[in-house]
């Protein structure tokens, strides 16, 4: 009778209860730790400046030289080169966006209403090709909307690089 004690049966299974639970959670957190070193996850916020820092001085050469190769006579490529300055500007925007979504609206690098404004100068625009009317004041209107542009996007590029020079 001395074969069936319930005593030590039940010591052995109580202290062994909770060693496959530890095996697990420390294989998991060993498995996190070596991920998280190793960069899997993670938001690596010096490479996403930098390459949003590009793309954004990317699309606004585009546009600068866009919005140069448009015609004041209204030659019929203009709409395309119109189409292409619209595109630019717009991922400029996009840009803006992303990087709202990623920092909040502490991120926002532009205002919305620069954008609105540029879209309604374009508009215009095209409305004059369309009608057939004289292009000047457009074209005058959004190249200094451009330029205007520019000088907010150099100021933002800046900024931007001179807060990394400061944090490294």
């Amino acid at each position: 009778m001395m074969r069936y004690q319930r005593s030590s049966y039940q010591n052995v299974m109580r202290s062994n209860r909770y060693r496959p639970i530890l095996v697990i959670v420390l294989v998991l957190v060993a498995a996190f730790l070596i991920l998280r070193f190793a960069g899997v996850g993670g938001l690596d916020s010096a490479g996403f400046e930098a390459q949003r820092n590009a793309k954004i001085r990317s699309e606004m050469q585009h546009a600068l030289s866009s919005v140069n190769n448009l015609s004041r006579l209204g030659a019929t490529s203009t709409s395309s080169v119109l189409a292409r300055v619209r595109q630019y500007v717009h991922g400029i925007e996009v840009v803006n966006d992303l990087n709202v979504s990623m920092y909040g609206e502490v991120g926002r690098l532009y205002d919305v209403s620069v954008f609105d404004n540029l879209y309604a100068i374009i508009d215009n625009y095209d409305s004059c090709l369309a009608s057939g009317q004289k292009v000047n004041d457009a074209l005058s209107k959004l190249t200094d909307a451009i330029n205007e542009l520019n000088t907010l996007t150099n100021a933002v590029l800046n900024n931007t690089s001179a807060a990394a020079d400061g944090a490294s």
